[in-house]
């Protein structure tokens, strides 16, 4: 049985290529919270404390998750919900990890719209396979991506949105 008492940690992550904000939180962290937030109050968990990584998810070295990992295993978590398991990161081994930190310290880990949750084992059977696939497609997303990019070069067309230091962009050269 969980105690509730502990925090229930929110974890939300910038969405790749959100970059839709007005100097504050992006689009994405600010509706990843509304979402949580919401879904815990439907579980009527309390306690609730947002550990929010407003950069990419590419790297597991990221603040806020530190921060969430080590009071996990400082016994403050009692549960822990992210919207889906690439909030995480798209790395099956450190996704794996760190279900397994949360398995060792008793924390029930829900991902949204996974359906994952721990404390239903029966919802644990695909875990493994979604981590996968999440890697798998961040992959082949990043291939077609440097693809495009040098074909596009390879026509003769600008591949920066920018000019090189030092030079400045004739007008209506953007449409080139």
């Amino acid at each position: 049985m969980n105690d509730y008492s502990k925090i229930t940690a929110l974890y939300s992550r910038l969405s790749v290529g959100d970059e839709d904000r007005d100097g504050g939180e992006s689009n994405s962290i600010q509706n990843q919270k509304k979402f949580l937030e919401s879904y815990a109050r439907q579980l009527k968990l309390t306690n609730i404390r947002h550990y929010i990584d407003d950069e990419s998810g590419r790297f597991f070295d990221r603040s806020a998750y530190s921060h969430m990992i080590e009071d996990v295993e400082n016994g403050k978590v009692g549960v822990c919900i992210m919207k889906d398991m690439t909030r995480w990161g798209r790395d099956y081994l450190q996704v794996g990890n760190a279900m397994e930190i949360f398995r060792r310290n008793n924390v029930r880990f829900i991902a949204v719209n996974n359906g994952i949750d721990s404390e239903k084992p029966d919802t644990l059977e695909f875990a493994p396979f979604i981590n996968i696939m999440s890697e798998w497609y961040a992959k082949d997303i990043s291939k077609k991506v440097k693809t495009g990019i040098k074909t596009k070069g390879m026509s003769g067309k600008p591949i920066a949105t920018e000019a090189p230091y030092g030079y400045v962009k004739a007008p209506g050269a953007g449409n080139l």
